[in-house]
């Protein structure tokens, strides 16, 4: 491989920083399939997958670097022949508009096509203890709550995410941020309706799949439940949308359904189903119930 020398940014207005200004998301996956990349851990991690070539098969155009903040990222870059530009802190977030780089930005460039179903089954590893858990996320809109379950699936050792085709993309610079670059290091894969997909783990990858909702009716998922109901060994727990949850037709698709209980003394109008009912965001209920089938 050629090591592509680092070329010093000494003008804030120097053409190889356009990539790098203050372009909207949305017009930056329509110029080429780029994203960015933010400080020094996540494109560490980027970097990291360039490398692995796991799951998310995405490239580097270029990185952004203060030496004096990420000085091992430019031999990292350079091993991998990824293209290094050096400016300081000054320049970096005059240039880019962003205030929390910490010293590393990168542009990165989209895979052709996100995995598929059947890719993430085929990367997923032997479970001799323990199940294997995926995580399913039906219209997850929120960059925070999609960045942080990531973040948690990464920490408590979930195999796997899919994604419907209402979910926002994990590949936008928060998502990336907030999941701590997990993103690049958690196998993920994109699928189309969550009625298709969950029909698709079971006949495919034998998962058991368990929809998250919070219904009177509905089964608790405390850590009880989880360890005293039937030990499936593939399970893949099914998170809806922030706003409306699971629609009709995925709790339909679903083998079953569960929700995380409050405090027992709690008056009727609070508790599931009530009109001022209290509820957990998306990405806190996922930690909990992945905890429960995992460590449970």
């Amino acid at each position: 491989m050629t090591v592509v020398p680092s070329r010093r940014i000494l003008d804030p207005a120097d053409a190889a920083l356009d990539p790098y200004r203050d372009v909207p998301d949305r017009q930056r996956r329509a110029d080429g399939g780029r994203f960015v990349v933010e400080s020094p851990r996540v494109v560490s991690r980027f970097l990291d997958a360039i490398r692995d070539q796991g799951t998310i098969r995405c490239a580097a155009e270029t990185i952004l670097l203060d030496p004096s903040r990420a000085p091992e990222l430019s031999k990292e870059a350079e091993a991998l022949g990824v293209p290094v530009l050096e400016a300081d802190h000054e320049i970096m977030t005059q240039a880019s508009g962003y205030h929390f780089h910490g010293g590393a930005l990168a542009i990165g460039i989209r895979p052709r096509r996100p995995a598929s179903i059947e890719d993430l089954l085929a990367g997923l590893p032997p479970r001799a203890n323990r199940r294997s858990l995926l995580v399913a996320l039906a219209g997850i809109t929120s960059m925070d709550n999609m960045g942080g379950i990531f973040r948690t699936a990464a920490a408590l050792g979930a195999d796997g995410l899919v994604l419907d085709h209402a979910c926002a993309d994990p590949l936008l610079r928060r998502c990336l941020r907030i999941s701590m670059g997990q993103v690049f290091r958690m196998p993920w894969a994109v699928g189309g309706l969550m009625t298709e997909v969950l029909p698709e783990l079971h006949d495919r990858g034998d998962f058991t799949s368990i929809g998250l909702e919070n219904l009177p009716d509905a089964n608790s998922f405390s850590r009880r439940s989880a360890k005293t109901s039937p030990a499936a060994e593939r399970v893949v727990i099914v998170i809806g949308n922030e706003g409306h949850g699971l629609d009709a037709a995925t709790l339909g698709a679903c083998d079953e359904i569960r929700r995380i209980d409050g405090p027992p003394d709690l008056p009727a109008s609070e508790r599931p189903g009530g009109d001022d009912e209290r509820s957990l965001n998306a990405a806190t209920a996922a930690a909990i119930a992945m905890h429960a089938i995992l460590h449970g």
